[in-house]
């Protein structure tokens, strides 16, 4: 009974996060029972209307009540199935972006090696399907088979009292049999879901991997062979959910024979056991009661078969919820006076030597790392953020030892400014107040003159707006914004990854000096041997080996 535990701790998310869910959820599920009840009445109306056309006396009377009493019982149903279908739209979409936000959040706070290793693709198909599967196990169980359930209820304690206890059992077994055959159905069509989910998380991931690379697709002119290739992979794709849904296909089919069957049996039974004391309303009635609830067990075999496939996707959702992450650690006070210590830091990546030995300790002032293409200084980056915590020897902060606990304090005290930074889509503005806070208009505008972006042939100001994609701007404009980002941040240390790779030399002069003199601490990984002889380099990486200067 996994999915109990999994739908009960979804519903909590959703509770704790949804002010008004619980009471919203109980006010719409009466209101479905409320219409089960009313609708289970109606054919009960209509029966007494048809009986007043054997009767003299008062017949016009009578019938008048009751083919009114059955209009407005019917009327008041339908006006609160409009209402329930707007109340539950509006929760079920409330919870489903409830339930989106609480896994995207998670995925936030994952270890950072972990979010490298997911496949975006995937990781949409999933959030999307199971985004939606919440609400979709909470109408199939609550908002309709236990609607269902009340009117079966009513409908055998109907037959029982008009046909008699031998006709309401049997119909009552037909009925369990039937049932029985929708449960093996549904959890026999478990394997035909998990087909049809991987083969949608492929497609997915087909698309996201294709459009991150249409650049590299056109440089190397092979669009030909993407296409070629992508036809192949249509193809495969389309003869898997043909498949899979032939199956399914099938499965219904015999269900729906089935269901068939016992409405031709029951209405036929109905019509050739105590013909003599039944009324034209008592037929009418029956019949009316066997073709609802035949065709009610039809909506529920197609619940029971979406319900085995919205929990197998709630279960891909909850699975990222589940995941167990360390709680970040933030210390109250610092128990050292500098900020980076390393000592004999080693690091070790897929059996390769990344880092040998590192000693080194970051002072006040301007701190070069230095090194080739490979030596680790990304890596050595990301240790001293805590998102690498696989290292042997010893790595400080503040005279906090760095882990992966302590990389949102780390990142919350510095700012980093990388090589190539992701936009945001919107203004200049917007982008370089990324992580900033509370800062005055006069301190952007410094920064913003600071960076130089507007030159004679290219006009860019703070209101300049920026697509996701950052078309219209230069590698140097994007370095610019990253920098600026760091600097508006705000904080007493930052790293730059190569600061001046796309700025002209003048200008990446002007701002390094600027950095100099307005930072604590500043820590540039770069190769200029211009800013090398002018500040010294603390640490040199060559082949996996360090000089610390």
């Amino acid at each position: 009974m996994n999915w109990i535990t999994r739908y009960v701790k979804t519903f909590k998310i959703i509770s704790k996060n949804y002010r008004w869910f619980t009471i919203g959820f109980a006010a719409v599920s009466a209101t479905f029972l409320a219409c089960s009840i009313l609708s289970s009445l109606i054919p009960i109306l209509l029966r007494n209307a048809a009986n007043t056309f054997n009767e003299a006396e008062h017949a016009p009377t009578q019938f008048f009540f009751f083919a009114g009493s059955y209009a407005a019982l019917w009327t008041v149903s339908q006006i609160l199935s409009n209402i329930r279908g707007v109340g539950s739209a509006w929760i079920l979409a409330k919870c489903d972006t409830t339930l989106y936000e609480a896994i995207i959040a998670r995925i936030f706070r994952y270890p950072y090696k972990k979010q490298q290793k997911l496949d975006p693709g995937y990781v949409v198909a999933d959030i999307n399907r199971s985004a939606g599967s919440f609400s979709m196990v909470t109408v199939g169980i609550f908002w309709t088979i236990v609607p269902i359930a009340i009117e079966m209820i009513i409908a055998i304690g109907v037959l029982f009292t008009v046909m008699g206890a031998p006709y309401a059992i049997l119909f009552l077994i037909a009925c369990i049999a039937l049932i029985a055959i929708s449960i093996y159905v549904a959890q026999s069509s478990s394997n035909i879901h998990k087909t049809l989910f991987e083969a949608d998380n492929n497609l997915s991931s087909y698309t996201i991997e294709r459009l991150s690379r249409v650049y590299d697709i056109r440089l190397n002119n092979s669009l030909s062979k993407e296409l070629y290739l992508g036809r192949s992979f249509f193809d495969s794709y389309v003869n898997t959910i043909r498949d899979a849904n032939l199956h399914m296909g099938i499965r219904i089919g015999c269900q729906g024979l089935a269901i068939g069957i016992v409405l031709a049996f029951f209405v036929i039974l109905s019509g050739t056991i105590n013909h003599t004391n039944l009324t034209t309303g008592d037929f009418v009635m029956i019949v009316g009661y066997i073709t609802i609830f035949t065709m009610q067990l039809h909506i529920l075999a197609g619940t029971l078969i979406n319900l085995q496939a919205n929990l197998l996707s709630l279960n891909d959702g909850i699975k990222y919820l589940e995941e167990n992450i360390k709680e970040p650690y933030h210390p109250k006070q610092s128990q050292g006076m500098h900020g980076f210590v390393l000592e004999s830091l080693s690091l070790v990546k897929d059996n390769k030597t990344i880092l040998n030995n590192v000693d080194c300790q970051f002072k006040s002032g301007v701190n070069i790392i230095s090194g080739r293409s490979g030596a680790g200084k990304t890596t050595l980056i990301n240790t001293l953020l805590g998102l690498e915590e696989n290292y042997t020897g010893k790595a400080f902060y503040k005279g906090h030892v760095i882990n992966e606990s302590l990389s949102e304090y780390i990142l919350s005290e510095i700012s980093v400014a990388p090589q190539k930074p992701t936009l945001i889509p919107g203004t200049i503005k917007d982008n370089l107040l990324y992580g900033a806070t509370n800062i005055s208009s006069q301190k952007l505008t410094q920064v913003f003159k600071l960076l130089e972006f507007s030159h004679q042939d290219n006009e860019i100001s703070l209101d300049t707006f920026v697509d996701i994609s950052g078309s219209g701007l230069s590698g140097g404009e994007r370095q610019r914004i990253a920098i600026g980002r760091a600097i508006l941040r705000e904080k007493s240390t930052i790293i730059l990854d190569e600061p001046t790779s796309a700025l002209d030399k003048k200008t990446a002069q002007k701002i390094i000096e600027w950095l100099a003199s307005n930072t604590p601490c500043l820590i540039i990984v770069t190769h200029d041997e211009t800013l090398k002889q002018k500040y010294g380099t603390a640490l040199e990486l060559k082949n996996n080996l360090f000089e610390e200067v």
